[in-house]
């Protein structure tokens, strides 16, 4: 009988276990929608009724404004709502047609003009955060492979200054740069190593989360993110494995010109693999990588599941499994977030079809 864990970990060392493995991730409107579709109240008795194999561990935050937040905490909400995370960085909720978004809307070291200004900001420490529940989390999770999670020092760099103020630092002003990723940096290896502490050897993955893709291509070239994204990206890759955890990496969009580089340095995992990106076709990338590296997402969430039919969405998740499962690494899941303009139907033709098909004793090639 195949644990969650056990076959998580098999598929990442390209092996074949029972079945492929099984990710989720949706905005809090469509979790919702699910659970109230489904009559299910719990969010353990969601995942597991869609086959979810993953589990996360984190620390609590010691004090928080709002619930409202994007990926950190908000700590502040100013008299004009702006919501201010624990970097100062404010964002403003906005309500569409289709959903509620978090949108940016201050960076406060938009005006900075030397390193000195980034020595006398407050900068948060890793003891904002509660970490003694972890190991209490990890307990319940038994037969569940253990992931935790990290932002990256890229994107909070840009959102604290500014994505066109940060890109030209990058050309023009790289000690500036760089300092400022060093800082943010700092913070997010004290806070790693306090979950992994914490944890006491029992995380099984790390999820480092830094988007550095667009549709078209990197932010910024391959050699300016090899000469200062990679070594940086390095030093919190041997941080994780020091304890035993393997490397989860995401970014939206396409990096396939730096899939070797991550490689090179430790990453085990690719997230989210979105399809319609320029060079992620995915069965290009299992051909090219597909030995070396476990492809996390591939559904598309760009089209397909917003506003294909479920006859779609089965087509392009038999199709997936049909070349990604093959010899282990493969996850099948979103390419995003499910977002509310993703039917009820849909989102459940693509969990129906992944664990009616996704056995191991069911395709060939």
């Amino acid at each position: 009988m195949w644990t969650h864990r056990d076959r998580i970990l098999a598929l990442v060392n390209q092996e074949e276990p029972d079945r492929i493995g099984i990710g989720y991730s949706a905005a809090p409107e469509v979790h919702r929608a699910l659970k109230e579709f489904l009559g299910i109240k719990d969010d353990e008795d969601l995942l597991e009724y869609l086959g979810v194999d993953l589990r996360y561990v984190s620390p609590k935050i010691r004090y928080k404004a709002s619930d409202i937040c994007y990926a950190d905490p908000t700590v502040e909400v100013t008299p004009e709502e702006i919501l201010k995370d624990i970097w100062g960085v404010g964002f403003i909720e906005k309500k569409t047609q289709i959903g509620t978004y978090i949108q940016l809307t201050y960076h406060p070291l938009q005006s900075i003009k030397s390193v000195e200004d980034l020595e006398s900001y407050p900068w948060p420490q890793a003891d904002i955060w509660d970490y003694s529940d972890i190991p209490n989390q990890i307990e319940r999770l038994e037969g569940y492979p253990i992931f935790t999670h990290s932002r990256g020092f890229f994107e909070i760099s840009w959102f604290m200054r500014g994505m066109d103020n940060f890109m030209v630092d990058l050309s023009l002003s790289p000690r500036l740069a760089c300092m400022l990723m060093d800082k943010v940096k700092d913070y997010l290896i004290a806070k790693l190593i306090k979950i992994l502490e914490a944890a006491r050897g029992k995380v099984d993955f790390v999820e480092l989360n830094d988007d550095v893709g667009g549709q078209n291509g990197l932010l910024i070239s391959p050699d300016m993110w090899r000469e200062y994204i990679k070594p940086r990206m390095k030093e919190m890759i041997d941080v994780a494995h020091s304890y035993g955890a393997r490397i989860m990496y995401h970014s939206c969009g396409s990096v396939r010109a730096i899939i070797p580089d991550l490689i090179e340095i430790g990453v085990e995992i690719l997230n989210p693999v979105q399809p319609k990106a320029a060079g992620m076709e995915p069965r290009g990338l299992k051909k090219d990588f597909g030995d070396k590296l476990t492809f996390y997402g591939t559904i598309d969430e760009q089209e397909t599941l917003p506003y294909g039919k479920p006859e779609d969405v089965k087509a392009e998740v038999l199709e997936r499994i049909s070349y990604m499962a093959p010899g282990g690494g493969f996850i099948v899941s979103p390419c995003h977030s499910i977002q509310p303009d993703t039917s009820v139907e849909n989102i459940l033709t693509l969990y129906k079809t992944a664990l009616e098909y996704g056995t191991y004793r069911e395709f060939t090639l």
